[in-house]
């Protein structure tokens, strides 16, 4: 894709964004609970104009599709109720956890997708309900109820493991544009390139005060020629020393801000009255002699030359002490206005902006639906659902849930993959010490706390990133133990476990704040067997932003219902859809897991 309509498509998803957050209040308020409708009729015409088209103007794009169109403009409660019935039930499986706007507006942008409006991305899309006639009295009957659902399992499968991206235009390919902020040049410790939120985010790069370490020469002689980068390297007693680095540009430095220490502690400076601005040999005064430990340091002499950028110091080592190498620093400020034959000779140091995008593809999905007509009239006359509404509820329900499972899956086998016991993504928690158990798994909870913090801090090395938030997905054995954490520690939910097809949570840390959910068997996450004294918790956290989360996903075609009959007698149905859930493509949020193995539980 090229990047000039991967901004555009991301352009369009923020727009889409923004908008559904302006309707969000109309749900989430409880006193338009069943009265959504009149609520929105009202909102629409609050606006400086008075004028109810301004304020449909500004709805969502995939909102105004929908409710223009001929098939939902008469029931526009399909979208209402679908918007409500779906963040009800996202609440419920997400211990009362209101969805996203951007949960919200994928929904939006999934259902209206067979309205149409990708024509403007792309001329050769066809809307798929725009084609139907009068003369398709069943199809155009169940379009309000296809929406609905539509919507609602739409926001209440948008588990907060997978960021469903809104894809306004239906395309199969969807980008995910991402900046980042670079050094622009060599200098300090950063090399042009360097991510200003990466390895290397708290060493000198703007901050013009620089603390190098001088090399030593013979009987008490130190000196160093000023240069625009140097590199970090880690002493014996583990502190950090700057070293130039002699490959780059000389850097002239001020006159009169140029200090030398010794261990850390000042021993001279040029900061006298009359000293060299920026040209000439600025003499530096030495403090009384410095006394570290037994050691008794004297300086003799010390010179800055602004013009070659060299200092030297030289050390009295017959009456004082002789300083090891690395002993001796010498603090110096960069001259930005220093000019050689009228121009500038340093250039200051700047944070550019790299931008990229990686982008997620749409596969197609196909299944099959056949019940008799007695089924059928049965399901209709007593329950009073529509096939076709039941069908593609189930068709859903079930994508979704492989689709959770095969991430969950993925994210386990990624953890396995990398199991150094420093980096790696498995971090083991112990419930005994020492061999001695806790008395009751409440007073494992200290413990327990102290390894997910191990867990998160190693994780957000990894990815450098702070993780703030974070979810634990747990086994059978898993939901047990945190089950029995006391009141204090753990906030259950009420939800009971052992339901096989979905996952919801079951309760949250109060101390770190972590939501639990359960993971049902049926996915084949956890393949727990042999001794009930071990468990297991997959840490995943929760994105910052949709660019930022472990796992990305989109709809290109909602599941779709078609008739294909071959026996007058039974009505047979075919069930279409195209969509993404993917690990993040961009590779520093590829791989977000820690795997938490829980051995020498107590019985589960």
């Amino acid at each position: 894709m090229q990047e000039k309509q991967a901004r555009e498509l991301n352009d369009a998803a923020h727009k889409e964004v923004q908008a559904t957050r302006g309707i969000m209040h109309i749900f989430t308020n409880k006193a338009n609970a069943g009265q959504e409708v009149a609520a929105f009729d009202s909102m629409l015409a609050q606006n400086e104009h008075s004028d109810r088209s301004v304020g449909f103007s500004k709805l969502p794009s995939s909102m105004q599709r929908m409710l223009s169109h001929s098939a939902i403009k008469d029931h526009p409660e399909a979208v209402f109720d679908g918007i409500s019935e779906g963040i009800i039930e996202y609440k419920r499986r997400n211990g009362g956890e209101e969805p996203s706007a951007y949960v919200v507006a994928a929904a939006l942008a999934t259902a209206a997708m067979p309205f149409g409006g990708a024509q403007e991305y792309d001329s050769t899309v066809e809307p798929t309900f725009d084609s139907l006639s009068l003369g398709h009295h069943e199809p155009l009957s169940v379009v309000p109820a296809a929406t609905q659902v539509v919507i609602t399992y739409g926001i209440a499968n948008s588990l907060p493991l997978v960021s469903m991206l809104p894809n306004p235009m239906g395309s199969n390919e969807l980008p995910i544009v991402f900046g980042t902020a670079v050094a622009g040049m060599d200098m300090g410790v950063m090399r042009e390139g360097d991510a200003m939120d990466g390895d290397k985010a708290g060493m000198p790069y703007t901050e013009n005060r620089h603390i190098l370490t001088m090399d030593k020469g013979a009987a008490g002689a130190f000196s160093l020629t000023s240069h625009v980068a140097y590199d970090a390297k880690v002493k014996s007693d583990s502190t950090t020393q700057f070293i130039v680095d002699t490959s780059s540009k000389k850097a002239p430095f001020l006159g009169g801000r140029v200090s030398i220490f010794i261990k850390g502690i000042k021993i001279a400076s040029d900061e006298s009255r009359n000293h060299p601005n920026n040209k000439g040999v600025s003499t530096l005064q030495p403090i009384d002699k410095i006394k570290v430990g037994t050691d008794t340091y004297i300086i003799t002499s010390a010179t800055a030359d602004l013009d070659t950028h060299e200092i030297n110091v030289q050390f009295d080592v017959a009456a004082g002490s002789e300083p090891d190498a690395g002993d001796v620093t010498v603090e110096i400020f960069f001259d930005y206005e220093r000019k050689a034959n009228g121009v500038q000779i340093l250039t200051e140091p700047s944070i550019d902006m790299e931008f990229g995008h990686r982008s997620i593809h749409a596969f197609p999905n196909r299944s099959r639906s056949v019940a008799t007509i007695d089924a059928i009239t049965q399901l209709m006359n007593e329950l009073g659902l529509s096939w076709f509404g039941a069908v593609q509820t189930i068709a859903m329900q079930k994508q979704y849930f492989e689709q959770t499972g095969r991430l969950l899956r993925t994210a386990i086998n990624m953890c396995l993959a990398n199991q150094d016991p420093e980096t790696g993504r498995v971090v083991t928690f112990n419930f005994t010490k020492g061999g001695v158990s806790p008395i009751n798994i409440a007073d494992a909870f200290a413990n327990i706390n102290i390894t997910l913090g191990m867990a998160r801090t190693r994780l957000s090395t990894a990815i450098n990133l702070a993780v703030g938030g974070y979810d634990l997905y747990v086994s059978d054995r898993g939901q047990a133990f945190f089950s029995g954490l006391s009141g204090e520690n753990y906030d259950p939910t009420g939800e009971s476990a052992g339901d096989q097809t979905s996952i919801y949570r079951i309760g949250k840390l109060k101390t770190s704040g972590a939501n639990v959910y359960y993971v049902p068997k049926s996915m084949g996450v956890f393949n727990e067997t042999g001794a009930s004294t071990t468990a297991h918790a997959l840490l995943v956290p929760r994105a910052i932003s949709p660019a930022q989360a472990p796992f990305v996903g989109m709809v290109a075609v909602p599941p779709m219902v078609m008739t294909s009959n071959g026996n007058a007698y039974e009505k047979d149905v075919a069930i279409y859809s195209r969509t993404a859930a993917e690990t993040n493509p961009i590779p520093r949020f590829a791989n977000q897991f820690m795997l938490i193995e829980m051995i020498n539980l107590p019985a589960l």
